[in-house]
């Protein structure tokens, strides 16, 4: 899991690359007419620090607290619940949501690849790798 984590930002990049263009415009019409671009600029820029921090601090680090913190806070919510949004929201509207290629393509078997490695190196165990899910759910839905 340590190399592969580095994976995350990478994929984010590609995310961000995807909606970019249009996911604006898309958010203006379908959730709120005063999002703006400066807002997705300064989220987005901060979510691809975090990726690169958080996979800084995994890759030289196995220790079951952090792996716990990073899927909690970090990986589950920008990676798996992006994954729902994306889908639902093409879904609900009946038009592709910006984001949406990247989010089943590259993120969702990410998701699954960083998750199997992290049970399989133990890093987590399937309880504490419940625990992040459903606490992450929190987090995300909070967003």
């Amino acid at each position: 899991m340590r190399q592969a984590v580095w994976l995350f930002p990478m994929a984010y990049g590609l995310h961000v690359l995807e909606e970019l263009p249009n996911f604006t415009a898309w958010a203006q019409r379908y959730a709120s007419a005063n999002y703006t671009m400066r807002e997705y600029l300064i989220v987005h820029a901060l979510g691809l620090l975090v990726a690169v921090l958080s996979a800084s601090v995994i890759s030289v680090n196995n220790h079951r607290v952090l792996t716990f913190i990073f899927f909690t806070f970090i990986f589950t919510p920008a990676v798996f619940f992006n994954v729902l949004f994306h889908a639902g929201a093409t879904v609900i509207f009946r038009v592709y949501c910006p984001g949406l290629i990247t989010a089943t393509c590259i993120y969702a078997p990410l998701f699954i690849a960083i998750t199997y490695l992290a049970l399989r190196e133990r890093l987590m165990t399937h309880r504490m790798a419940l625990t992040s899910f459903m606490v992450a759910g929190l987090v995300h839905a909070a967003d």
